[in-house]
């Protein structure tokens, strides 16, 4: 005879507490995905621990029933504790991540896909032979019509009539099964298989280990980390790729792809509900083996995770500044030490964190100095911009120019870098002299020549080019001051005529298709320059470029952080490892007026690990991350001086708990005092790492502040922006 029993139930939703039903069902259990009556609802909640005992069983609603008999397990609800614990935020902001609006009770039939028969291919179109050719690159010659569609932009009416000539064959996608790795992965270098070798020899079972995969742009960092993640698939394991800018990684999925087949997924906010569901119920069941994601992947309920992997580790991308407020990469290492598994931070330009943990004795470090293939790293250039001159109404100063015409001769790839969406970051009134400004942020506007408009970064808010000054109310006294991508092109343009070229940035490059046909067109050649923004640092491969300009070096180096020349430092770096992947004669010049700064000394002389331990030894002194701490306290609202009235008594607290080794900064308004109206205060705490017991303190104390309803109020542990 079943017996009732009593368990809490939480929610997706930060604001809903934690609510108790009753039950009858034995197969339910702490960690249960269930439905169960909310209001007039029916909602997916987790079982999250036993009930209240005082409450009267007889009043309790019922569960309904499991979700798919998906059940979380016991390290996954440990992991989520963790991390509440680390960011002080919600629960239920992690969980929504994971099964907000997956709908499990409204299932759908498994999508359609084709298999490509033996047929006679004779009297077909030449877009049906293209269909042919791809269907043939594909594990067990299978594909979903829907990805058909993605990748080559094939209507239906192509695929139809291959199947009604035989050569297309209609399946569903629950009646084939792969269970190998399809494609042999290439040969290792020597390098390479002492990378691998020193990871696996230090391999212990259910043991947590962080290792840094430390190697130079270009030398083949991938092909170690996925040597290593095939070992974990051939046992049955699971493993996690997290990778920056997920929708921009077509080269990177295709390779896993034809490498794992249907052993592999994909998990990132583009994907239909549909597809993220049949990738969840996957992941929970162990059927997926493999899953390359964006950050958010990593709150899914794996049922056997054993490796994560950390693509470009450094990647600020990684750091999600909205709430929940986290950064995927520390939260990476938190998740392998609950599951008592294996993670690999790769990068070519580690952060500083990453670095001081391997000096600490945390991680362990395996190096890949050298490039694969015998392929030297491209030779640097300081161009002195206090000596040199630029012809008028140009950017790019005479020596880029002539390395640009040498180049071109030689028929070799040439990238532009400038971190620098649109055309002119200014657009000044010469009547008035004042510049365009958004109207719900303290920012001003971006001239977007391509797009006819004056944008906003922040908020989106755009306005026409025809838009007049709100002063003189003239719309033909607005000039453009300083370069962006945009202008560069149009300066290429001028200089090189018979070039063809191309802007690689988030406003331009497209995405599907449209995306996969801009990318053959770079990698063939046929794109003589691309101008692009730090997009294209993002672990791209152009194996016909040789030549790297970067035309403004300094940008970045005079912010007001003390991540200011690592951050510079990384993506210079990442941009000019791109030239030359393939031969030994890649070139990088780097414009600057700054040209003793220690960062573009660094990078002349390829001293990068003297930078990282000069640059980690000023932090210590300095008392600041990494050695440090930090936590950002962000307030917003309508009234400035409700915020500052406010951020005072938070300071005063903080003052009554009598700490030590701790200092609080502000109430301040926030350098970017306003975005999407509403007003922005800033205090900042600062802490000696080493004193976890007065840490403790300051977070049950941030935990329990009553914040105000006129008042949003956020709080970001190791805070990588102070906008």
């Amino acid at each position: 005879m079943a017996f009732e029993r009593q368990f809490g139930v939480i929610f997706t939703n930060p604001k809903l507490p934690v609510l108790d039903y009753s039950t009858l069902d034995d197969n339910i259990g702490i960690g249960s995905l269930v439905e169960v009556p909310l209001g007039s609802k029916v909602v997916v909640g987790i079982v999250w621990s036993e009930g209240d005992t005082k409450f009267d069983h007889s009043r309790l609603k019922k569960i309904i029933g499991t979700v798919n008999k998906i059940k979380l397990e016991p390290d996954f609800i440990d992991f989520l504790k963790k991390t509440h614990a680390y960011t002080l935020s919600p629960i239920q902001s992690f969980l929504k991540m994971a099964v907000q609006n997956l709908k499990f009770h409204k299932d759908q039939k498994m999508p359609i896909a084709y298999s490509l028969n033996s047929s006679n291919y004779s009297q077909i179109t030449k877009r049906q032979k293209e269909l042919i050719s791809y269907f043939k690159e594909q594990p067990q010659r299978i594909a979903q019509y829907k990805q058909i569609k993605k990748d080559l932009g094939v209507s239906s009416s192509v695929v139809r009539s291959l199947e009604n000539k035989g050569v297309l064959s209609k399946v569903t996608e629950n009646k084939y099964k792969q269970e190998k790795i399809f494609n042999e992965p290439i040969t290792l270098s020597s390098q390479q298989r002492q990378a691998v070798a020193k990871i696996r020899e230090k391999y212990v079972k259910n043991e947590f280990q962080s290792w840094l995969l430390f190697g130079v742009t270009g030398s083949g960092k991938t092909e170690v980390y996925l040597n290593l993640a095939s070992e974990r698939i051939e046992k049955g394991e699971q493993v996690l790729i997290l990778l920056p800018e997920i929708s921009l990684t077509v080269d990177f999925k295709q390779r896993i792809m034809k490498r794992y087949g249907a052993l592999a997924g994909e998990w990132h906010s583009q994907l239909s509900l549909n597809e993220r569901r049949k990738v969840f119920k996957n992941v929970v069941s162990g059927h997926l083996k493999l899953l390359i994601g964006a950050r958010s992947a990593l709150f899914l309920p794996f049922k056997n995770l054993k490796l994560i992997i950390v693509d470009e580790e450094h990647d600020s991308s990684y750091k999600q500044e909205e709430a929940p407020i986290y950064n995927a990469r520390d939260l990476a290492v938190l998740r392998a030490s609950t599951l008592k598994s294996r993670i690999i931070l790769s990068s070519a330009t580690p952060s500083i964190e990453t670095w001081h943990n391997c000096r600490l004795g945390k991680y362990h470090k395996v190096d890949l100095p050298k490039r694969f293939g015998e392929v030297y790293e491209p030779r640097v250039t300081l161009i002195d911009m206090n000596v040199e001159e630029t012809p008028k109404n140009s950017w790019i100063s005479v020596p880029i120019i002539d390395q640009i015409k040498i180049s071109l001769e030689k028929k070799e790839q040439i990238l532009i870098f400038l971190n620098r969406r649109g055309y002119a970051p200014i657009a000044f009134c010469t009547a008035c002299r004042i510049s365009l400004k958004c109207k719900n942020c303290s920012t001003k506007l971006v001239y977007h020549k391509t797009k006819n408009c004056y944008l906003c970064h922040i908020c989106g808010y755009k306005v026409s080019e025809k838009t007049k000054c709100v002063k003189c109310k003239s719309d033909e006294n607005f000039i453009p001051i300083g370069p962006g991508v945009e202008r560069i092109r149009d300066e290429i343009s001028r200089l090189f005529p018979d070039a063809l070229s191309q802007i690689f940035s988030s406003d331009s490059f497209s995405k599907g298709e449209k995306h996969l046909e801009d990318m053959d067109k770079i990698k063939s050649g046929e794109i003589n320059i691309i101008i692009g923004t730090q997009l294209v640092a993002k672990g791209y491969n152009f194996p016909h470029l040789k030549l790297v300009a970067v035309i403004d070096a300094d940008m970045g180096l005079n912010a007001g952080d003390h991540r200011v020349m690592e951050k510079s430092y990384q993506v210079i770096k990442q941009v000019i490892g791109r030239a030359g992947r393939y031969a030994s004669d890649g070139r990088a010049l780097i414009q600057t007026w700054m040209p003793r700064h220690p960062v573009l000394q660094a990078l002349l002389k390829d001293h990068g690990e003297i930078f990282l331990n000069t640059e980690l030894e000023q932090r210590i002194e300095a008392n600041v991350p990494p050695h440090g701490k930090f936590i950002s306290l962000i307030l917003s609202g309508r009234k400035e001086s409700t915020l500052i009235d406010f951020g005072k008594e938070l300071k005063n607290q903080f003052y009554s708990l009598k700490l030590q080794d701790f200092e609080i900064f502000g109430p301040a308004v926030a350098p970017i005092s306003r975005i999407k109206n509403k007003t922005r205060v800033r205090l900042l705490i600062k802490s000696n790492k080493m004193t976890k017991i007065s840490q403790i303190e300051v977070r049950d104390w941030l935990k329990n502040i009553t914040v105000p309803n006129n008042i949003y109020f956020s709080v970001d542990i190791d805070p990588y922006n102070f906008y």
